[in-house]
Parts: C-alpha cells; structure tokens; sequence
C-alpha cells in the first residue's frame, strides 16, 4: 500500500503517518467489498480520516516536486510519480465506497428513510437521504394529482375509498421496497467458534452459500466475510 521508499527526497514522506494510514487503507478495501456484495446498507465506516491523509499528501508531494535535486531529480520525481498513482488508487476505493452506498440510498430511498434508525449512516447521508425522499414524494404527489384530475375530467368519475385504499397500498409497495437480504451469497468464516446456520455447522476458514438473513448480524462484526 502507501509505503513511502528510502530514495524519495529528505525522506520527508516518512513524516506522513503511513502506519496509520496503511491499516486505514486495508480497513477501506475491506468494507468496500463488503458493501458491494452486502444486498442491504452496511454501518457507516468512517473514511474522513482517509480523505483528510490522501489531502495532506498530495499537497505535501507538490512542495516536495520544488525540492528536488537536479542531481536526482528525474529519479525522484519518477518515485513521487509512482507514489502518486498508488494515492490516485486509493481515492479510487474511497470514492467507490461512497459511491455504493449512495446507490443503496437512491435505489431503496423510501424504506432508508422509514427504517433510518436500524441503520448507521453518516451525517452527509442522513442530509442526501432526507432531501432525496422529500423531492421524490413532492414529485409524486404532484404527478400523481394532476394524473387523478385527468381522469376525472376525462371519464368524470371517482376513486371510491376502497380503491382509494387499494390504490395507496400498491403506491407503498412500490415506493418502500425493501432490500432483498433473502438473496443467497457466498461467506468465508474467520471466527473460531462454529456458526449454525439450519442444521449446518461452519468452522474457522469454511466457505458456503447461505442465504443473507442467516447471517447478516454476523457481517458488520466480521465473523463472516463475504466474498
């Protein structure tokens, strides 16, 4: 991951926190993959401490490129030219995590919204979620009352209440569909104790296809991972 060589100039990249950062980095790939193959939104990991490094350091590589020997200075800029791809990498894993999760949210707007407090998103995502569901139930009702005034020119009759009613349940199951955690998915064990799924016993480093539900409690606390 970001490890900075001896050969880069003054070795002032060893100053960054890369031990820190390295584990971050690891700790990012990892939830990434979780929440893409995840079929429901996972707890919010915190990526602002990996934004924040990945800003430094680039700011820091551009006053280091005016530093350069002229000496070495092909060499070491070809080390900060390499060192900036692997930051570029990283982004690249931030961005898609964030960008996963945003279309969870987007997919299944309605239900995030109504069950918001079952799930661990960040700020930014309560504000995205609140301000999405508001436009979509505005545009809705808008489009579906000029639809009803239509209808009602056009054939000059009424809903009566029963389909009405009939009506606004099939509206709710449409708009609050929820995640599909019945959908089957391939886990890896990596805790000691043996997991029970059914009458099917799982040890340390087994591999199966099991069905989401069984063991989404496990996913966030990484006693299973899926893969």
């Amino acid at each position: 991951m970001i490890i900075p060589t001896q050969d880069l100039p003054y070795n002032s990249l060893q100053q960054l926190g890369q031990r820190d950062l390295n584990q971050d980095v690891f700790d990012l790939i990892y939830w990434v993959q979780q929440e893409i193959l995840s079929p429901e939104l996972l707890p919010y990991y915190d990526v602002s401490k990996i934004q924040e490094a990945l800003k430094g350091q680039l700011e820091s590589i551009q006053e280091l490129k005016k530093d350069l020997s002229k000496h070495n200075k092909q060499r070491d800029t070809q080390y900060l030219t390499l060192h900036v791809i692997e930051l570029e990498q990283i982004q690249y894993f931030y961005q898609q995590y964030l960008r996963t999760r945003i279309q969870k949210l987007i997919s299944k707007a309605f239900y995030y919204y109504n069950n918001i407090g079952e799930y661990q998103i960040s700020l930014k995502e309560k504000e995205f979620l609140r301000t999405l569901v508001e436009k979509q139930a505005d545009y809705l009702f808008t489009n579906c009352l000029q639809y009803y005034q239509k209808t009602q020119r056009n054939f000059g009759v009424r809903l009566d209440n029963q389909n009405q009613s009939q009506q606004s349940q099939q509206d709710d199951k449409i708009n609050v569909e929820k995640p599909d955690t019945n959908k089957y998915v391939v886990i890896h064990v990596n805790t000691s104790r043996t997991i029970h799924i059914g009458s099917i016993a799982l040890s340390e480093n087994d591999i199966a296809l099991v069905s989401y539900d069984d063991i989404k409690f496990m996913v966030p606390i990484k006693s299973v991972t899926l893969i």
